[in-house]
This record gives C-alpha cells, sequence and structure tokens, in this order.
C-alpha cells in the first residue's frame, strides 16, 4: 500500500530498531497507544512482529525506515477494529490521517469488510481528529474498559461503515439523492430526480449509484445517454461522479465505478463513455482515454474515456 509520502507493508526483522525507538521505548506513544513498554533493545521481544497478517509497517517513502504501526483485530463477519501510533518525533505532520485512509481503503476493497471500528484514550483529541479526518463517526462511550498503566481507561469508539446499493436497492432515497447530486454539480434538482423515476420505474437501465457510511450519502454515480457534450454517438455516459472529500483516498470512486460497468455489462450495455478533467484516475480501473470532446457552453474541451 501507498501514499503521496508513505508506504504502508508487513513488518520485516530488519524493522526492529525502528519499532523500538518509535514505538516500544516511546513513552509518549505508549501513553496513548497500548503496547507493552521495553527498556533496551536487549529486552525488546520483537520474535512475533514479522510475517503478521494483521500488523503493518508506516513507512516514510523517502527513507524506507519504519515511523510507525498500524493493524487491525477482531475480525468477524465484515467487521473490525483498528489501532494506530506514530513515532512521536514525527507527530505534527498527517501521517496518521494519510496512513489511516490508505488503511481503511484496503479493508474495505481488498479484505471486503463494511464497519470498522478504533478508539482512544477518552481525552485524546488528537487520535479523534484523525478519525474525524478520515470520515469516522461517534459510535459509543466505554466507561472503565480496561486498566492500562495502572489507570482504569474510559473509551470512546468511532466508526465507518460502507454500504454500496443501486437506487433501486433503496428507492426512498430517491429525493435524497437528487438534493445531494444537484448540491455537488449544480445541475437542476429536477433532472436528477426524471432520471432516477425513469429508473426506478424501469423505463431505462440507466442506473444511479450510491455509497452510503451509515444511512448517510457519501459517494455516487449515474449513468445517462449524454453527458452535456457534442458526440451524441457516444453513448452512454457515466456521469455526476462524486466522493465526499473527507472520505476521498479510500477507493469508494473506484468500487462505483466497477459496480457500475459490472452492472450495465450484465444487461449488455457496453462500452460506456465519461468526460472529465482529470488525467491519471480513470486509468487505475480500466478505463482508456479515447479523445477530446467540446462540452455544452464551454469554451475549452474536455477529455473523453471509455470502458470497453
Amino acid at each position: 500500500m501507498e501514499t503521496e509520502r508513505l508506504i504502508i507493508d508487513p513488518i520485516r526483522a530488519a524493522d526492529k530498531e525502528d519499532y523500538f525507538i518509535n514505538i516500544s521505548h516511546d513513552k509518549k506513544v505508549l501513553d496513548t497507544f497500548i503496547c507493552r513498554y521495553a527498556d533496551s533493545m536487549e529486552e525488546f521481544d520483537f520474535s512475533s512482529y514479522p510475517g503478521r497478517e494483521d500488523l503493518f509497517a508506516i513507512r516514510l517513502k523517502e527513507t524506507g525506515r519504519l515511523i510507525g504501526i498500524v493493524n487491525f483485530f477482531d475480525e468477524k463477519g465484515g467487521v473490525c477494529e483498528i489501532g494506530y501510533g506514530i513515532g512521536s518525533g514525527y507527530w505534527g505532520h498527517g501521517y496518521a490521517t494519510e496512513a489511516v485512509k490508505r488503511f481503511l481503503e484496503y479493508l474495505f476493497t481488498e479484505k471486503g469488510l463494511h464497519t470498522i471500528y478504533a478508539s482512544f484514550f477518552t481525552g485524546n483529541d488528537a487520535s479523534r481528529r484523525v478519525m474525524e479526518k478520515c470520515g469516522m463517526r461517534y459510535d459509543h462511550f466505554s466507561e472503565k474498559e480496561l486498566t492500562y498503566l495502572g489507570v482504569d481507561r474510559n473509551l470512546t469508539y468511532y466508526a465507518i461503515h460502507r454500504k454500496y446499493i443501486t437506487l433501486r436497492d433503496k428507492p426512498e432515497l430517491k429525493d435524497e439523492a437528487a438534493v445531494w447530486f444537484h448540491s455537488k454539480w449544480g445541475v437542476p434538482e429536477q433532472a436528477y430526480l426524471d432520471c432516477m423515476t425513469a429508473y426506478l420505474n424501469r423505463e431505462t437501465e440507466y442506473g444511479w449509484y450510491l455509497c452510503l457510511d451509515g444511512d448517510r450519502i457519501i459517494g455516487g454515480m449515474g449513468v445517462i445517454e449524454n453527458d452535456f457534450h457534442d458526440r451524441k454517438d457516444l453513448t452512454p455516459n457515466v456521469c455526476a461522479v462524486y466522493t465526499e472529500e473527507v472520505y476521498r483516498g479510500q477507493g469508494i470512486a473506484g468500487r462505483l465505478l466497477n459496480m457500475v460497468v459490472e452492472d450495465m455489462r450484465s444487461k449488455g450495455i457496453s462500452p460506456l463513455y465519461l468526460v472529465t478533467d482529470h488525467t491519471g484516475f480513470y486509468e487505475r480501473y480500466g478505463w482508456e482515454f479515447l479523445c477530446m470532446v467540446q462540452g455544452d457552453g464551454e469554451p475549452e474541451m474536455t477529455r473523453m474515456y471509455v470502458y470497453r
């Protein structure tokens, strides 16, 4: 796993010194992250860490050195909890948020989980902010859940949920979805309602697709005949691709794009087209640049992609 500045990969035997310095011997970290303190390298038992499938190093790309760790545990029925720690010498640079966002993507996309929890000692505002920046929301409070460093600890739990649906799965979301898409793109709400109603009434198979966090829409896209450009022959078009900013970098748009492709293909609808100003994103999911097209009322040409 990679981010702009980090690599997240399995623990190696060669990580022992960095793990000792940044985690097990860093008392600032151990005030907030549950781990056994090691006073010296000689007494530090590192043997069980390398090769674990639930524990990952957080490394700086520029050096390859371990600066923190992230793990998941208590996985059952599509649900798990995560923990994370960054050496105190690296605090204040956004590394925890960057790593956790990518780790959530891994758990949702590659592990196929749908609910992920994280907890912090009540009063640890830095950890709370990391969770909030990653789209997690307050779930529950647990008084005196455990004793750590001789102190009874209260834990505050945050959670993040993922559910990918078509509008036909939850037609009662039609009005809310139309408002949500309108707020992102400025296209009249009624235009979305007309397309969605036709889809729900089975007048068309061009669908609408949503990602939900609990009951909130956090990502979505649709399929329409033409997304306001001059190449009327290139149809149908994926449109209104959007993910709420706080949830970006977690694979939501990619999962929705794949969902659209699979759904349309199952109905014999292929190829698909979309217009965008982005470069380098859609290629990750099998889309290919096709040509430049003229958007309705737009002064500049825009890029047209195809999924064959």
